[in-house]
């Protein structure tokens, strides 16, 4: 998966509850330039929310960076960081 950033959604119910909802829309709020760049996919709950120094769900995994208290904005800034930084290697 060369070039390409994954991102995985938690579908677990409380990271759903707390925002995770509007991931459905991620698709959407993507710039361009990024859609053919990233694979979305679900993951089954991890368990971070019951788990001391992981912070509040809703969690999203950017590559191998996890997001807490994730919102759109905060993933699509992860996503940036990950492109730029592998056009810079």
């Amino acid at each position: 998966m060369d070039g390409m950033v994954e991102i995985k959604i938690c579908f677990g119910t409380l990271c759903f509850i707390m925002g995770g909802s509007a991931f459905e829309m991620l698709g959407e709020h993507l710039p361009v330039e990024f859609r053919n760049k990233v694979r979305v996919q679900g993951m089954n709950c991890p368990g971070y929310c019951q788990k001391a120094g992981f912070g509040k769900p809703p969690f999203v995994m950017v590559n191998q960076a996890l997001i807490e208290e994730a919102n759109i904005q905060k993933v699509i800034a992860k996503v940036r960081e990950e492109l730029s930084h592998g056009a810079n290697q």
